[in-house]
């Protein structure tokens, strides 16, 4: 499964990076790389990682711990149906019974992925072309009432 999901990621990346590779000569700016550059020492970084993974898993156990019960009737009524009664305790911690798995598994995959993406810096300083042209064509594509897109 999680090959799957990988994959359907992977793909439009791929797909983004064939312009950029098709470019010869045009590339990042100097200032461009080099924010690139400072991005992959950051999700590179033990400390920042430990320091993002713990922060990660103190908003999930925050999530986890939020009654269920007030979001019924906003969410019902948003989706046009009858709210259901909830017990006003019910939490999506106990919902879930394998929920402390996920904690754990933040701690333990996030510095991991956190590396792979300090690894992809490379990648997305040859898509930075690629990306200035689809914004050049938002720009020309969008009416004028929503305005150009910020760079």
């Amino acid at each position: 499964m999680r090959r799957i999901i990988l994959a359907t990621m992977a793909f439009p990346l791929a797909v983004l990076a064939m312009p950029a590779m098709a470019q010869d000569s045009v590339s990042a700016s100097p200032a461009e790389a080099e924010a690139l550059d400072r991005m992959a020492q950051s999700l590179s970084d033990p400390a920042r990682q430990a320091q993002l993974a713990g922060t990660l898993a103190a908003l999930t156990e925050i999530v986890l711990d939020i009654p269920l019960a007030p979001l019924v009737e906003p969410l019902a009524e948003a989706a046009g149906e009858p709210a259901r009664r909830v017990d006003p305790d019910l939490t999506l911690r106990q919902m879930t019974p394998r929920s402390d798995d996920l904690l754990r598994t933040i701690q333990e995959r996030l510095p991991q992925a956190m590396d792979r993406m300090a690894g992809l810096s490379g990648s997305l300083a040859a898509l930075v072309p690629a990306l200035r042209d689809m914004a050049d064509q938002l720009e020309i594509a969008l009416p004028r009432e929503i305005g150009p897109p910020t760079r």
